[in-house]
């Protein structure tokens, strides 16, 4: 393809054949336009990028969109989400990293039990921690700096920010010697004296003004900047001499920027101007005049600006190249520093939001005190919930009215696994976990007006998704499935998925308003059902997101319309419609029991 035969995407890695990378024609394919769009969004033809790296699900979790969205794993659009409880960091390097973390979990269990160790040491050293991050709190966007300086569009106070950092690293080194986690940071030593001596502390304007590059450092420069700092005092000189030589005590020296420097005089002093006096401009009381003198400090001090623009040019450009040949060094130490920062945060986040360390089992998944790291940021009391799944009991239906945490509980045991698994310790008393090879979720109702896909269409499609690619280590997280159609196609449909994922082995949490799912457990011994626990005082109802064994035995439906607000003869009608149907159905079908109407679909 075009892309290899002509070496013009190689050049972005400064390489003539790529094939060492091993691409599949699409992974290819998809690089091609990558650099093309790099390209377009930077405006050069000269890119100098790292090796692509392939994200394997060998080496990490991959999670859907969908999943992603659901779980509100990085800001988006449903508000608070997981990045931004976590995102305790001090530097961007580390918040950039936090954030591929977060969506890139780890599924080797030695890596993750590596991290996990990292953070707990960082825990159980409170004093070293915070002496880290106070000094990460001082370091500048490494990264950044040197793809500025690579793509020449530094400024001088990149250079002051990058030699800042780096003369942080030996104070940060000495801290690290404590904890035995990380190694010692790596940086070029030659490269901070550079920095220290050419470039000024507070570098004011643009290099060519003759305030970035520091004094002592380019003697030719200094000699012209001296020349130009001189010239009011050298003019001020010259002037006194020119009064003293010609008696004109009014003579004044001057400049502006069309006719330069200039000597005038007044005209009733112009029989007394030497010969050497040249007429430069005619004013209406005075006349303006150069001499050889003056016209030869004006080529000098002209000459100065110049060369002081010429020359800081260059000393910039040249620091700047310096600085491109230690690139490897100083984004390794940004990539050490970034890790170190998202270790510390994670460590800083367990202290300050009592997370406990997770420990990893083959099959178990048991959480105690379980909680939802977003939701109990902002919410007092927040209800502590427990799980227990194995192999033998791995599908749970839960039923219960909405506004009782169903959706929360669930959600709250994907985040659990999710956090353990980028190495961070877990919002509960106690965790033990599997290690999931994907995270499903199909929760909420959504359209897509555009691609012409209707609520349920897009519902089933990410069911589709689901059945095609979970595995007996995939954690299924599923929210009212079904609902998008008519209930007895809602019900069959949502059985028919439980009882193929019962089949492949996967750990199951279904949410539902469908009671009759709850005869899972009789046909099926993986199954066991949970509910909400709600407690009814006269006519209120009270939800207390408490998790319990058992079976929902009505929705509160007409409850919770009434706290959304819906006037009280709307909520009276129901009750009345209620009441209505409920007698209707006993007299046909001979039930007594108004909260176990629904007819069973799946008999035994």
């Amino acid at each position: 393809m075009v892309f290899l035969r002509s070496g013009r995407s190689g050049k972005a890695y400064n390489l003539k054949d790529i094939h060492h990378f091993e691409l599949s024609p699409l992974a290819l394919k998809i690089l091609a336009a990558l650099i093309k769009y790099v390209k377009y969004t930077m405006i050069t033809e000269d890119l100098n990028l790292k090796p692509p790296l392939l994200i394997s699900q060998r080496d990490y979790m991959i999670l859907d969109s969908a999943t992603v969205e659901n779980l509100s794993l990085i800001p988006g659009d449903r508000g608070k989400n997981l990045f931004d409880v976590l995102n305790n960091t001090e530097t961007p390097m580390g918040a950039r990293l936090l954030k591929k973390w977060i969506l890139h979990p780890l599924v080797d269990r030695k890596q993750i039990e590596e991290r996990l160790e990292a953070v707990e040491r960082l825990v159980n050293d409170r004093v070293s921690l915070e002496e880290m991050r106070n000094f990460l709190s001082n370091m500048r966007d490494v990264e950044r700096i040197v793809s500025r300086v690579e793509y020449n569009r530094s400024v001088p106070r990149d250079l002051v920010a990058l030699r800042e950092t780096l003369e942080i690293i030996p104070k940060l080194n000495e801290i690290l010697s404590n904890f035995g986690v990380f190694n010692k940071l790596a940086f070029p030593e030659e490269l901070v004296d550079l920095l220290r001596r050419a470039i000024e502390d507070d570098p004011l304007g643009s290099p060519g003004e003759g305030k970035v590059i520091k004094r002592g450092f380019s003697s030719e420069l200094d000699e012209y900047r001296d020349l130009l700092e001189h010239a009011e005092e050298r003019l001020k000189e010259f002037e006194e001499k020119e009064r003293e030589r010609t008696g004109i005590q009014k003579l004044r020296v001057g400049y502006n920027q069309v006719f330069g420097y200039y000597i005038e005089v007044t005209k009733a002093n112009l029989d007394k101007i030497p010969d050497d006096y040249e007429r430069k401009q005619t004013l209406v009381n005075s006349e303006r005049f150069i001499t050889p003198e003056l016209k030869e400090f004006e080529t000098k001090i002209m000459a100065a600006k110049e060369r002081i623009e010429e020359m800081e040019k260059e000393l910039f450009k040249s620091v700047c190249e310096e600085v491109k040949k230690h690139k490897e060094v100083l984004l390794k130490l940004s990539e050490d520093l970034a890790k170190m920062d998202v270790l510390s945060t994670l460590a800083y986040d367990a202290i300050l939001y009592n997370y406990t360390k997770p420990v990893f089992s083959e099959d178990r998944l048991e959480i105690k005190g379980g909680r939802h790291p977003v939701v109990e940021r902002f919410t007092q009391n927040f209800v502590e919930n427990d799980i227990y799944m194995d192999n033998e009991k791995r599908f749970v239906v839960i039923t219960g009215p909405n506004m009782s945490g169903k959706s929360t509980f669930i959600r709250q045991v994907g985040l659990i696994s999710l956090m353990a698994q980028i190495g961070s310790f877990v919002p509960a008393q106690k965790a033990i976990l599997p290690v999931f090879d994907r995270i499903f979720t199909r929760m909420g109702a959504r359209d897509d007006l555009a691609g012409g896909r209707s609520t349920f269409l897009v519902e089933m499609n990410e069911m589709a998704l689901i059945l095609l690619k979970s595995t007996e280590k995939s954690l299924v997280l599923l929210d009212e499935v079904g609902r998008g159609t008519s209930t007895q196609d809602g019900v069959s449909i949502a059985w028919a998925i439980s009882e193929e994922l019962i089949k492949r082995g996967c750990k199951v949490l279904f949410a539902t308003h469908f009671t009759e799912l709850t005869e899972l457990e009789k046909h099926f011994p993986q199954v066991q059902n949970k509910t909400i626990l709600v407690k009814e005082e006269g006519k209120n109802v009270i939800f207390t997101h408490k998790v319990v064994d058992g079976v929902a035995d009505r929705s509160y439906g007409i409850e919770v319309a009434k706290i959304a607000g819906i006037p009280d003869r709307v909520i009276n009608r129901a009750y009345e419609i209620l009441e209505r149907n409920f007698k209707n159905h006993t007299k046909k079908n001979g039930k007594s029991n108004r909260f176990s109407q629904q007819i069973p679909l799946f008999p035994v």
